[in-house]
C-alpha cells in the first residue's frame, strides 16, 4: 500500500510511454553482481570533457584543423568563457575532433553519437556546413553520420534542411536508424555483424575505441561546437530492468500496485455492500422475501464465474461496444456482481440469531420500526463479519483481475500487476527469453498481497466472530 501511495515519488518514468530507457529486456543493475551478468553495460556517456569550454576539457581531445582558426585567431587559443568551442572557418575549412576511450563491457544493443552546433553569424545550408562522425574499433572505421542521414527528407526522426543563426542543432547518429546502418555497413539491417548489428561490431568486448567528429565548411563563418557525446544504452538498468520496449519495469510495478489495489478494494466494497444488504433484508424480514432472495443467491452461486465473465468481456470487445467507463471498471463491476453471494448467506445466518435477542425484542415493544432496528441493533452486531469478509474478498478480486488481464481482457492503457505478467509471458513465448526480472516481482507481489489480506481477514474473523471468540 505504501508503494501505491508514493508511486510518483518512487519513480520518474511513465510506465507506458517512457520507452527506450535502456536496451530491451535489460536485467536489473544489481544482477551484475552475478557472474553471468557481470560484463553487461549500463547506460553511460563514454566521452570526457564534453563541454569543450575549458583547457581541462580540451585536454581530452585531439583537435586538428585545416584553414580553421579555433577560438577566433590563428594562434588557436581557446576561450574558456564560452559555452563550447568557438570555431571561425575560412573558405574550405575542416575541423576534426577526436577522442580515444577504453570500452570495458560487452556490446550494447544501441548507441547514439551526437554533437551540438550553433551558427553564430550567418544562416547556413546543409552544403555550406557538413558534419561527419567516424568510429574506429578493432582496426575498422565506421562512417556513421553525414548529410545522407541528417539532411535526408525521408528520415522523419532527424532532418535539417538548413542551419539558422543563433539556433542550436543536435546532430546525431542513432544505431537504430536505418540510414546510419546503411552508411556504416552498406545494409539497413546488418545482422551479419551480430544480434544487435552495428553496435556488436563497434563495441565487441573490451577494447580501445576512437570517435572523430569532422566539421567542414565551404564558406567563411563562425560556429559554436558543444556537447559531443557517445551514449550507450545499457543491458542492465534500474531496480527491475526493462521490458521488450525498453520501459522501466520498476515504474510498471509501482504504478501497477495502484491498479491492483484499486480493483481489489473497490470490488470487495461493492460485493460486501450488496451481500450485506441482501443478508440483512433476507434474515430480518424472513418469509417470502427470504425465500426469493436466497433462491436468487443460490442461482447466482451456480453460475460458472470465469467462463461467464470471459464471454461478457469478449462480447464487449468483439462487438466494439462503446462504453463511458473503462475496461478495468467493467471488471470491477463483474467481480463484485459474482462475489457477494457467500457474504449474503453469512450475514443472513448471523441476522437470524441477532434478531431474536432480548434487546431487539425490547426495541420492538417500544414501537421501533424495522429500519431503526436494522440500523441501530442488527447492523452493528454483524459489522464484525462485514469487515472480515471484506478483507477476505480483496485477494479474490486481485487474483481475478490478474487472471483476466493475463488472458488479455484488461485495459492496455492501464498497467496492473496482471498486465505485467501477461506481457512478460508473451515475451517468453515470442522471444524465447527467460525474463525473470519482469514476471517474478508482480507475481510474487500478487501472492504476498493476497496472503496479507487473507491473514487480516482471518484475524478479524477470529476477533469479531462471536463463535470463534468464545473458543
Amino acid at each position: 500500500m505504501l508503494i501505491a501511495a508514493f508511486a510518483p515519488h518512487l519513480t520518474n518514468h511513465d510506465p507506458i510511454y517512457d520507452q527506450n530507457l535502456a536496451s530491451p529486456l535489460s536485467v536489473p543493475e544489481w544482477a551484475r553482481a552475478f557472474p553471468q551478468y557481470a560484463n553487461l553495460p549500463v547506460n553511460a556517456f563514454l566521452l570526457k570533457g564534453t563541454s569543450l569550454a575549458s583547457s581541462t576539457d580540451l585536454a581530452y581531445w585531439n583537435i586538428a584543423s585545416t584553414s580553421a582558426n579555433v577560438g577566433g585567431n590563428s594562434s588557436r587559443t581557446y576561450d574558456t568563457s564560452t559555452a563550447g568551442l568557438l570555431v571561425r572557418f575560412d573558405t574550405t575549412s575542416i575541423l576534426r575532433l577526436s577522442q580515444t576511450l577504453f570500452y570495458e563491457w560487452s556490446a550494447p544493443c544501441r548507441f547514439i553519437a551526437s554533437i551540438n552546433l550553433t551558427p553564430r553569424n550567418r544562416n547556413l545550408s546543409t552544403t555550406d556546413l557538413t558534419f561527419d562522425i567516424y568510429i574506429t574499433s578493432g582496426g575498422n572505421t565506421y562512417h556513421i553520420l553525414d548529410p545522407s542521414v541528417y539532411a535526408n527528407p525521408g528520415d522523419a526522426s532527424e532532418y535539417y534542411s538548413n542551419f539558422t543563426t543563433g539556433q542550436t542543432y543536435n546532430v546525431y547518429a542513432d544505431s537504430k536508424n536505418v540510414y546510419v546502418n546503411l552508411l556504416a555497413t552498406g545494409s539497413t539491417m546488418p545482422t551479419n555483424l551480430g544480434g544487435c548489428g552495428l553496435p556488436n561490431a563497434i563495441f565487441d568486448g573490451p577494447r580501445n575505441i576512437t570517435i572523430s567528429y569532422v566539421i567542414k565548411s565551404s564558406v567563411s563563418t563562425s560556429v559554436l561546437i558543444s556537447d559531443p557525446n557517445l551514449y550507450v544504452l545499457g543491458s542492465a538498468y534500474g531496480l527491475l530492468g526493462t521490458d521488450d520496449l525498453g520501459r522501466d519495469v520498476w515504474s510498471q510495478f509501482v504504478y501497477g500496485s495502484r491498479v491492483s489495489l484499486e480493483v481489489g478494494l473497490l470490488a470487495a466494497i461493492v460485493a460486501v455492500v450488496i451481500g450485506t444488504v441482501v443478508g440483512l433484508v433476507a434474515g430480518y424480514v424472513a418469509g417470502v422475501t427470504d425465500e426469493i432472495l436466497m433462491r436468487f443467491t443460490d442461482f447466482m452461486l451456480t453460475l460458472p464465474f470465469l467462463p461467464l465473465v470471459l464471454i461478457i468481456l469478449t462480447i464487449i470487445q468483439v462487438s466494439r461496444i462503446v462504453l463511458a467507463i473503462s475496461t478495468e471498471f467493467i471488471i470491477i463491476i463483474l467481480i463484485a456482481v459474482f462475489s457477494w453471494q457467500g457474504i449474503a448467506r453469512i450475514i443472513r445466518s448471523q441476522v437470524l440469531t441477532v434478531k431474536h435477542r432480548q434487546f431487539v425484542e425490547a426495541s420492538k415493544s417500544l414501537g421501533a420500526g424495522n429500519g431503526y432496528i436494522i440500523r441501530k441493533h442488527i447492523l452493528p452486531n454483524v459489522m464484525g463479519l462485514v469487515y472480515a469478509n471484506m478483507a477476505l474478498t480483496v485477494p479474490g478480486a486481485i487474483l481475478t483481475e490478474a487472471a483476466l488481464t493475463f488472458l488479455g481482457f484488461g485495459d492496455p492503457s492501464i498497467v496492473s500487476w496482471g498486465t505485467i505478467v501477461s506481457n512478460a509471458t508473451s515475451s517468453i513465448t515470442s522471444l524465447h527469453a527467460f525474463v525473470w526480472w519482469w514476471f517474478l516481482p508482480p507475481g510474487a507481489a500478487i501472492a504476498l498481497l493476497s496472503m496479507a489480506f487473507v491473514l487480516v481477514g482471518f484475524s478479524l474473523d477470529a476477533i469479531l466472530n462471536p463463535r470463534l471468540r468464545k473458543r
